[in-house]
């Protein structure tokens, strides 16, 4: 019998402070693929959160292999930009697989994304990565996986 708790994974959550110019970041520039756009205010969203009088724009994202990042506006609780160290405790980034990392460098750069690394091979060889960073200020991962 397996007592892993834990079956899966759905998403990932980004809380974001502008939707617009995050949704541009992850559909326009990432590529991702917008499966839900809704707006929840419902005594479910509010008893899960532990909010009161919630209301959130949501917007989910899919990715080529079906992985999901959900955006999450919360409209009459507004939230605050922070600047987090990548050596502090909790989420530090999140990482997306791409074909080419030096392409989607290249990308990114023409679109004026700020990038914090260069791509680079990885240290055990088996990839190269590069670091840039989203309108919140989250540090993204793209790396491409040699096969």
């Amino acid at each position: 019998m397996n007592s892993s708790l834990v079956i899966g994974y759905r998403h990932t959550g980004i809380i974001v402070k502008d939707m617009a110019k995050s949704l541009h970041f992850y559909r326009d520039i990432l590529g991702l693929l917008v499966i839900q756009d809704y707006y929840d205010d419902s005594p479910y969203i509010n008893k899960i959160t532990g909010l009161t009088n919630a209301n959130v724009h949501m917007i989910k994202l899919k990715a080529e292999d079906g992985t999901v990042t959900e955006l999450l506006e919360y409209l009459n609780h507004p939230t605050e930009l922070i600047q987090q160290e990548i050596i502090n405790v909790g989420v530090c980034h999140i990482c997306y697989r791409v074909k080419n990392a030096n392409d989607a460098y290249r990308r990114l750069l023409s679109k004026n994304i700020p990038l914090i690394s260069k791509p680079e091979l990885s240290s055990e060889k088996i990839g190269r990565a590069f670091f840039a960073l989203d309108p919140n200020g989250i540090r993204i991962e793209l790396v491409e996986i040699f096969d």
